[in-house]
């Protein structure tokens, strides 16, 4: 049987750490938003699709997943079961006592063969299943009828009927417990059950719960269980031979079906919660070709942050049409110039993911790498300066970049003199040009907008009132005056103000 995986294609060598430009662009923050509660999906959040047809596979499931809530109750189920499982692993390789970790095994093995059992039929019933559940589905069916699945599934229910036709009884007279065959004798459970069944409140008034199970038994309680299982060796026997032969289940498929579900719920868990909150998510168009059209995105690193505090979040367009290759972003301190690059390459990466992008339409091409670049403070424990650093960091992203790269920088060469400064980024925007990978470049050098073909220029809003601030981004001339303008207007200190108080 193929090996089907949620995310189109086994994803093989994930990275073991977030890479570099994580923490540049703020995902680091919004993963951790996203896993909160399910910390082992972390590493998913670091496996792009390699191609268009694998993004869309995984767009196709979300769009289901976003649309089918009882598709996602089932999923959740199947998630819940597993979980259950891997518990009841983890007691019989914890507990000491040999029979009760053998029928910890069982419980986790039945626990198994349910989930399977519940998600073949949850994906049975659905009319027109995304290719990533057909797929599983299919698995599936040919999974359950295979002679190691069926031995499997026939040995657990035997061995369960022979546990569940143990019946012994317990006789406690102070400090002496005897354990003997059940022969007929009363209940006396029941009958205490009985006396307080008057107290008992209605079924429609309270939640029915599972007694909860707890591994490791006291002395007593294995004392009891040793003795009861002298009384039906046979029994016991089974039970102990269904774990020699069985030792190992679990389908890899299955298993790993568990961790992909679970890191597409929690990420649209994330985005519901995000969406309830005010910020518009969509499934971007995804292409094969380098271009980036994103309408009403936002941060979703600050963005978060923003709501959290309860303070409004403001979404810009971001474009790069067929001939422009870098986005030059200039404007005044605290404008919202860095939140806007941190966007682009976050709504890159998570297209890439083939998950839903904050926007309200975004079409967008798919990369080969994601460099960035941000301006850092200087280390102890690093003896380059940081105008050295910055030129090292340029020259490997300059070396490695290619016409499908993506590229952010921030704030780069800020360490030096204003016309070096000038000169370097001029220089790195021209050859990002001739790449052709789509850039963005933030700066508060105004010239380096006004490099001709390729470069587009955009600049943060100038209110009024120029304490305040906008967070609106636009295409446009840079406007580095205009900010200085509202300044000596607010202080009286423009030139109007000043003529006609020179003048009386």
């Amino acid at each position: 049987m193929d090996s089907p995986s949620l995310l189109g294609t086994p994803v093989a060598d994930i990275p073991a750490r977030d890479p570099r430009c994580f923490v540049d662009l703020g995902m680091d923050r919004i993963v951790a938003a996203a896993a909160t509660h399910d910390p082992a999906v972390i590493p998913f959040f670091r496996a792009p699709a390699p191609t268009v047809p694998v993004a869309r596979y995984r767009q196709e499931l979300c769009r289901t997943l976003r649309r089918d809530t009882a598709l996602g109750i089932a999923l959740r189920r199947f998630c819940t079961s597993m979980s259950a499982m891997r518990e009841a692993q983890s007691n019989a390789d914890r507990v000491r006592l040999r029979t009760e970790s053998d029928a910890w095994f069982l419980d986790g093995a039945r626990r198994y063969l349910g989930a399977v059992a519940e998600l073949r039929n949850a994906l049975s019933g659905l009319a027109h299943p995304p290719a990533a559940l057909r797929d599983l589905g299919a698995y599936l069916d040919a999974l359950a009828p295979s002679r190691d699945h069926r031995s499997f599934a026939d040995d657990a229910a035997e061995v369960a009927a022979l546990i569940d036709r143990v019946e012994y009884t317990v006789r406690i007279k102070k400090s002496d417990v005897r354990v003997g065959r059940y022969r007929g004798e009363a209940d006396y459970g029941a009958e205490v059950a009985a006396v307080f069944d008057r107290f008992r409140v209605e079924s429609s008034a309270r939640r029915a719960e599972d007694v909860p199970s707890r591994p490791g038994l006291d002395g007593v309680e294995a004392a009891i269980l040793t003795d009861v299982t002298a009384l039906f060796p046979d029994t016991f026997r089974a039970l102990a031979r269904f774990r020699d032969r069985h030792g190992a289940y679990g389908d890899p498929v299955v298993v790993r079906t568990d961790l992909e579900v679970r890191w597409y719920l929690s990420y649209l868990d994330y985005v519901s919660r995000m969406e309830d909150a005010g910020v518009p998510f969509t499934l971007p168009a995804v292409v094969d070709h380098p271009v980036l059209d994103a309408r009403h995105t936002v941060d979703l690193a600050m963005a978060t942050d923003l709501l959290r505090r309860g303070e409004p979040v403001v979404g810009n367009d971001i474009r790069l049409g067929r001939d422009e290759r870098v986005l030059v972003i200039t404007g005044p301190n605290h404008g919202g110039k860095t939140a806007l690059a941190r966007a682009f390459g976050q709504i890159h990466h998570l297209a890439a993911l083939g998950l839903p992008v904050p926007g309200t339409a975004v079409e967008i091409g798919l990369y080969d790498t994601l460099f960035t670049q941000f301006e850092r403070p200087e280390s102890a424990d690093d003896r380059r300066g940081r105008l050295e650093a910055d030129i090292e960091g340029m020259r490997e992203i300059l070396t490695a970049a290619t016409r499908r790269s993506v590229v952010v920088m921030n704030e780069t060469f800020a360490s030096t003199s204003l016309d070096d400064t000038a000169r370097l980024g001029s220089e790195v925007v021209r050859r990002l040009v001739a790449i052709g990978a789509r850039s963005i470049y933030v700066t508060f050098v105004d010239e380096i907008a006004e490099l001709g073909a390729g470069v587009v220029s955009m600049t943060a809003d100038v209110p009024v009132e120029p304490s305040a601030r906008s967070y609106r981004i636009r295409r446009g001339r840079p406007r580095g005056l205009a900010h200085a303008a509202a300044l000596a207007r607010r202080h009286g200190l423009d030139g109007e103000t000043l003529r006609r108080r020179i003048a009386s």
